[in-house]
């Protein structure tokens, strides 16, 4: 025993020195960077540490100071902690606070220490108290987010100890321990450690609501007792232990109906709100179910949620994912709906960037408190934690469809100042589920009428296309007309005078070698004034068809004879496969056009050497377009093909395969020569005329290896409820 009271004042100076090294490797566990407040706090129980370790020491007498030297270092050492306490206020008050140049501190620190003078030391603590009182009276006045507010009582809590603990051990009593300053750290490491910290207001309501509870119970107690003792004291068999066991018994029944009273009461007092999550749920789900327009869903759901909970500001926004200009995927935030003034412009957040991921993995409700202090959100872009600390919101609660983000509720403080509770965060968190369906029909229907104006709108441009098509092709149909019968006039002088001078027998070699090509040129208009005359005719639906009995075969034949010298002089081979297939009903000059066309177009797209086929066969009867039969004629060649995406176009009036001015040549059968791009509409317009159908087939277009291309034409024998002369335009009109 005496052994022990022997070591027993070592372990009284030791044990203050326990604390600190408990909380010192638990802090720096948690060291991040130096503005958080880890690193203050890691910095404030060395100091403290110090403080102690060099107390006990003194007193153990191994250090041997006097009492004025010793009272020096403990001011140093104190005004060292109030400076970080006044830092930490700052950085805990003030969202992205600069940093401190804490080498400035130290610095200052170290002149203390040289220079020792008591005046300076206590002007200096004097002044870092005063800094430290005025920072958390401003942050207090100035915080809008009810937990920054309840975070700063703990500082006047932790700000008062340590105050009272150094005029205690400075000015005012003979103090051995700092146990105010140890009871000011244990709450400072339990407020930098823990994110969240208990709401002052609810604890003290809460202790209020017990403390008057058990006041009115102990009244109720002595005065119950005190009336049965008065009442019944004097009867005999009177026990007061059966009386304390029956007021007892009473004050069990009333106890619920009591504490609930008292609760109501300090509730009004503190002017907390109450309300049944159940039934606000449902209301809010029965409104916002039906609506399909998005502005008034976000009215609706954005003006609910703050009914519910007395909410100041609301806003709805919606997240779009998009792929940003470096590549990388970014959500744009664009607000639709909010009450307290929208946001100027759109942001965009990054998909790496931590609020971001928070929302996409976690699923839960952010507070803008845990975006301006919380470690985790440290590390977000600047531009993202300030545009979000700008808005003057609270609390972001994220709204999903299908697992994905497509929505974000941003609601402000409450009305009574008070914080978001658990029960509001998962109302909320409630809400936004409801909130993510209607919001995905809304944007469906959103997008369905956006697409249906635009629709509207492609609509539009269409008729409006077509109109200046339509009036485009009336007067190109009248220029050509109007061409076509001005020029055949001139022409038809032009080559009856050559005609009259080639028959003349005195006229010299020379100049009829001059006259014939005179004639050729002039015979080459003709063919193509022709053409134009023709098209004007189908245009303006007056050409007529004289029907008569058509052999096909013998009229390919012919055409091909006429050709006979195109196929020599481009060294090419024309083979008629044709049987002798039956007589149609036709008109035999407009038949001559057709096999002309087919055949010149075939001859001027098949390379020298080439091969050309004019085959046939006849068709059976068929109740569609064939009640009496038919015959199909099949012009093929081994030229360079027809484009698979222009086999259509081909048969348009003044189609022009590749660049005109490059291959544009008078000649009629030069290879891939362009001509009037008349043909092929002609033949068109004569088949469908005779109530037939034309079509081409082809691999595609090949100038080295010549796939070559397939002309079908099918001809009725006899037209249904065909006259003897039938306008070729009229049918052309009914075909199209």
């Amino acid at each position: 025993m005496g052994e022990f009271e022997a070591y027993l004042p070592y372990l009284l100076n030791i044990l203050p020195v326990i604390p600190y090294l408990i909380l010192l490797p638990v802090t720096v566990r948690r060291l991040r960077k130096p503005e958080q407040l880890t690193d203050y706090l890691a910095v404030f129980l060395l100091a403290a540490l110090l403080v102690e370790i060099t107390e006990s020491a003194n007193r153990l007498a191994i250090l041997g100071l006097d009492a004025q030297t010793f009272l020096v270092y403990k001011q140093i050492f104190s005004t060292l902690i109030i400076l970080l306490l006044a830092q930490m206020i700052r950085v805990s008050s003030i969202p992205l606070a600069r940093r401190w140049p804490f080498w400035l501190a130290l610095f200052w620190v170290v002149g203390l220490v040289y220079f020792k003078n008591l005046l300076v030391i206590f002007a200096s603590w004097i002044g870092f108290i005063a800094w430290a009182i005025f920072l958390v009276q401003q942050a207090i006045r100035k915080a809008h987010m009810p937990i920054l507010r309840n975070r700063m009582f703990y500082w006047v809590v932790i700000l008062g100890l340590a105050l009272t603990n150094d005029l205690m051990l400075f000015y005012f009593l003979d103090a051995r321990y700092n146990l105010l300053r140890l009871g000011a750290t244990a709450l400072l490491s339990f407020m930098v450690l823990r994110s969240h910290l208990p709401d002052v207001r609810d604890l003290t309501r809460q202790f209020l609501i017990y403390l008057a509870s058990a006041l009115i119970i102990m009244l109720v107690y002595v005065g119950a007792f005190l009336a049965t003792e008065q009442i019944f004291g004097a009867l005999t068999g009177y026990s007061p232990l059966l009386a304390g066991a029956g007021v007892a018994v009473l004050i069990s029944l009333i106890f619920a109906p009591l504490l609930g009273l008292v609760r109501n009461t300090f509730n009004r007092i503190f002017k907390l709100e109450s309300y049944d999550p159940s039934q606000t749920l449902r209301e809010y789900s029965t409104s916002i179910s039906n609506i399909l327009d998005l502005e008034k869903l976000a009215t609706v759901a954005v003006g609910l949620i703050m009914e519910a909970l007395e909410i100041n500001k609301g806003l709805l926004f919606l997240i779009d994912p998009e792929i940003g200009e470096n590549g990388q995927k970014i959500f744009r935030l664009s607000p639709i709906r909010g009450v307290g003034g929208l946001p100027s412009a759109n942001v965009t957040f990054a998909a790496d960037s931590p609020i971001a991921r928070f929302f996409i993995e976690e699923h839960e409700a952010l507070l803008q408190y845990d975006i301006d202090f919380a470690p985790a959100f440290m590390d977000g872009p600047v531009r993202e934690r300030k545009w979000m600390s700008g808005l003057g919101i609270d609390v972001y609660v994220p709204v999903y469809s299908k697992g994905e983000w497509i929505g974000l509720l941003a609601l402000g403080p409450k009305g009574s100042g008070s914080r978001y509770t658990e029960e509001d965060l998962n109302l909320l968190a409630a809400m936004a589920s409801q909130t993510g369906v209607a919001l995905e029909n809304a944007r469906l229907v959103e997008n369905l009428r956006k697409l249906n104006n635009q629709i509207r709108e492609a609509y539009s441009y269409l008729d409006k296309a077509n109109h200046d098509l339509a009036s485009l092709e009336l007067t190109k149909s009248n220029f050509i007309s109007i061409a076509s019968h001005e020029l055949r006039t001139p022409l038809t002088v032009a080559r009856g005078y050559a005609e009259m001078l080639l028959e003349d027998p005195t006229l010299p070699e020379q100049v009829r070698g001059l006259v014939k090509g005179i004639h050729k040129s002039t015979l080459r208009q003709v063919e193509i004034m022709d053409s134009m005359f023709d098209i004007a005719q189908l245009d303006s639906r007056t050409i007529e068809l004289h029907r008569q009995d058509v052999f096909l075969t013998e009229m390919a034949k012919s055409v091909a004879e006429e050709l006979s010298k195109s196929l020599a002089e481009r060294q090419q081979e024309l083979v008629i496969d044709l049987p002798q297939l039956p007589a149609i009903k036709a008109d035999p000059n407009t038949m001559r056009k057709l096999f002309y066309h087919l055949m010149i177009n075939a001859i001027k797209f098949t390379p020298n050497h080439g091969k050309i086929k004019v085959l046939g066969k006849q068709l059976p009867p068929n109740n569609r377009d064939l009640p009496e039969g038919g015959v199909e004629i099949t012009v093929s060649d081994s030229g360079v093909g027809v484009d698979k995406g222009l086999q259509e176009i081909i048969f348009t009036k003044f189609y022009q395969p590749g660049e005109l001015l490059n291959r544009h040549s008078t000649g009629k059968t030069k290879f891939k020569g362009s001509g009037s791009g008349l043909g092929l509409a002609l033949s068109r317009g004569i088949v469908n005329a005779h109530g037939g159908r034309i079509w081409v087939e082809s691999d595609g277009y090949d100038e080295d290896t010549c796939p070559g291309s397939d002309f079908h034409v099918i001809l009725p024998l006899r037209s249904q409820g065909e006259s003897k002369t039938v306008r070729m335009g009229s049918a052309v009109k009914l075909k199209l």
